[in-house]
């Protein structure tokens, strides 16, 4: 007899043959005559990318009512992915995180992996060749390196005192790194350190939401899920579904996917590139390419919204100020006229409410943050290496929704690069200096400049209008044009330009304050200086490892740019003018 305890009862979701065992490599599109297509696995040419949801495993290494067992794992697989990815839960692609041990842990992967787009993450307690003994017979290890062959990155525990420990700290892990876990437990106290219970214990104590299956003779699912985290995790589905749903046609992205890759071929031509890396560029541009225009296409798009809606709020406060000031003076019969301040001061209200709806801003350096990040990687991995960043096992970012659907976006297209062999060292290296870094190098100059130049002109702007203001004061102060027994404008005219040409300065201060020319300016000239020392180091390396920590080296300078950047632009929201 087969029960499941939860609130309703649910068919299983329908899964047909095709959908089974899509476990397929990345290739977002390829080109012969540039004929486009879908990739496999679900993914698309477009750049969208799936919501991961990582699904934790613990449980008895013997079970029995196995027939039983997987029922109730996809019902909680199916629940624990409604439940937190929301009603279009199919968006979501499931990774399991799993020491691939005997019994449930292989039980629940295997079942996570027929699901489509899916994807394995092992965690071993100890090295493959100690591991390997804990487990009985010939077709358990068989079946143990099957699965760590499919398995995309894998974790090790550090070295340890004993065994016990050594699984302690795997199983921490596994609840650390994971949205959700899966437990087959029989409901019985623990009987040693890293067993099925004290895993559980923790996975509570950490507030992670937990579908126990009870291996017993009646086998029953038990769902406990916390309103924080599933809050949380809505939030970060509801924003990557914003992004892979925002109206951008697939022939705008494989236009200029195209003309991407034009460029880079133009690029090898130029360079007399040797087979091997063309290939190699091929294979990495196939991989991201997709993915870095659509978050560039989108970024540009929201940040020109964003500044157009911004200065079109301050400037309509000055000339608000101006229809007031005009009107009392040389119009007072006139009072309709100030229906027009009335009109822009509502605009003034509506734009913020606008751009808290569209979260225009939020977006717009989201999206920038992402498709910066996407750069990198694309060189990263010509170069053969990674993100050499020193991660917490445990989710931290989960605690800000607004980085966390990044960070899966990230982990999600990252799990799916393309593994490459340097075969070709020098042109690599030539290809990351010329292309990477001397580029980097001349955008950040050519900004700075930029930034430079726009806050001079607001600094001329502004001096200039203080002087106009200065002067009509005065000539005000003077009662120049006062002329007794003559009736003149000049009076009314020096008032209406004292009252309106600081409000038009201060209009242009705020779009100054709000861009921040000169800290973006003064950061674009240190990144020009760092990424200069970096690329005549990499133009004398001769060995890949050099090659590659100058790569990784580039990336993280990069990166703290991106997320000072990030950090500093999420505080310059539109706010309401008063």
């Amino acid at each position: 007899m087969l029960s499941i305890r939860t609130k309703e009862a649910r068919e299983q979701p329908h899964q047909s043959e095709a959908s089974r065992g899509r476990r397929s490599s990345f290739l977002p599109l390829t080109r012969t005559g540039w004929h486009w297509r879908s990739a496999p696995g679900g993914y698309t040419s477009d750049g969208r990318i799936p919501f991961t949801m990582r699904i934790g495993v613990t449980g008895h290494r013997q079970l029995a009512h196995t027939d039983a067992l997987v029922v109730l794992i996809q019902e909680a697989l199916r629940r624990l992915a409604e439940d937190l990815c929301g009603a279009r839960y199919e968006d979501c692609a499931l990774v399991a995180v799993s020491a691939l041990a005997e019994g449930a842990d292989r039980l629940v992967a295997e079942q996570v992996l027929e699901q489509p787009n899916a994807r394995l993450e092992a965690v071993l307690p100890m090295p493959v060749r100690e591991y390997l003994r804990d487990f009985k017979g010939a077709a358990s290890k068989r079946g143990f390196k099957t699965l760590l062959e499919e398995a995309r990155e894998t974790w090790r525990a550090p070295k340890t005192a004993s065994r016990e420990e050594a699984y302690e700290l795997a199983s921490r892990h596994v609840v650390d790194a994971s949205d959700a876990v899966i437990a087959l437990w029989d409901g019985e106290p623990g009987r040693g350190r890293g067993g099925t219970a004290e895993t559980v214990a923790y996975a509570r104590e950490r507030g992670v939401p937990l579908a126990w299956i009870r291996t017993a003779e009646d086998p029953v699912l038990f769902l406990q899920l916390q309103r924080t985290q599933r809050q949380l995790i809505r939030q970060g589905v509801d924003h990557l579904r914003d992004y892979n749903t925002s109206a951008i046609s697939t022939e705008v992205i494989q236009s200029r996917v195209t003309a991407q890759y034009d460029r880079l071929m133009h690029a090898l031509d130029v360079d007399q590139a040797s087979g091997a890396l063309r290939a190699s560029v091929e294979s990495v541009a196939n991989w991201l390419l997709p993915h870095f225009v659509r978050a560039d296409i989108l970024a540009v798009r929201l940040q020109r919204r964003f500044r157009v809606l911004s200065s079109a709020m301050f400037m309509m406060a000055a000339v608000s100020v101006a229809i007031v000031a005009v009107q009392d003076n040389f119009l007072p019969a006139e009072s309709w006229l100030v229906i027009f301040e009335v009109a822009l001061l509502s605009c003034l209200v509506a734009i913020p409410l606008l751009n808290r709806r569209w979260h225009l801003h939020d977006r717009w350096i989201s999206y920038r943050f992402l498709a910066e990040r996407f750069r990198s990687a694309y060189f990263l991995a010509l170069a053969g290496t990674g993100d050499r960043r020193q991660r917490s096992a445990t989710l931290t970012f989960i605690a800000d929704a607004s980085e966390s659907w990044i960070e899966r976006a990230l982990a999600e297209v990252t799990s799916r690069r393309p593994q490459l062999e340097v075969a070709d060292i020098q042109g690599t290296r030539r290809f990351l200096s010329r292309h990477w870094l001397e580029n980097q190098v001349s955008y950040h100059s050519k900004l700075a400049k930029r930034h430079h130049r726009a806050e001079e002109r607001i600094f001329r702007a502004t001096g200039a209008l203080f002087a106009v203001t200065m002067i009509a004061a005065i000539l005000h102060m003077l009662r120049i044009g006062d002329t007794a027994g003559h009736a003149s404008n000049w009076p009314l005219l020096f008032v209406v330009l004292s009252i309106s040409i600081p409000a038009l300065g201060a209009a242009l201060h705020g779009i100054g304050a709000q861009r921040q020319y000169r800290r973006h300016a003064d950061r674009c000239d240190r990144m020009s200086m760092l990424l200069g020392q970096l690329r005549v180091e990499l133009d004398s390396a001769n060995d890949l490892r050099t090659i590659q920590d100058l790569a990784a080296e580039t990336e993280r300078i990069m990166r703290e740019e991106n997320n000072d950047w990030f950090g500093a632009m999420r505080f310059y929201d539109m706010e309401l003018i008063t």
